[in-house]
């Protein structure tokens, strides 16, 4: 629970990422073409229900990650598809 950042490539002193709710319920920080809209965590995974509206065409799914790291501070999460993606809790 909380959100969770991380540095935009490209565009110092910016960051994007994700905030989970309590209730379940998510959204993005600064991701206006990937919109997550709730969150589920089952033992080490992660499932976020996610829309993206890129490109003119819309998509929904839900991502599953792996919890590779969860700390009060850092939260790294990898992908099937080979990628990681490491946030900090954004204060």
């Amino acid at each position: 629970v909380g959100s969770w950042v991380m540095p935009i490539n490209g565009q110092p002193g910016e960051v994007q990422g994700i905030k989970l709710e309590e209730n379940g319920e998510a959204s993005s920080i600064n991701m206006h073409t990937l919109i997550y809209k709730e969150w589920e965590q089952q033992g080490d995974q992660l499932y976020l229900t996610v829309k993206s509206i890129g490109n003119g065409i819309e998509i929904e799914g839900v991502d599953t990650l792996k919890i590779d790291k969860l700390t009060p501070d850092s939260l790294v999460l990898s992908s099937n598809y080979g990628y990681t993606l490491e946030y900090v809790r954004q204060k």
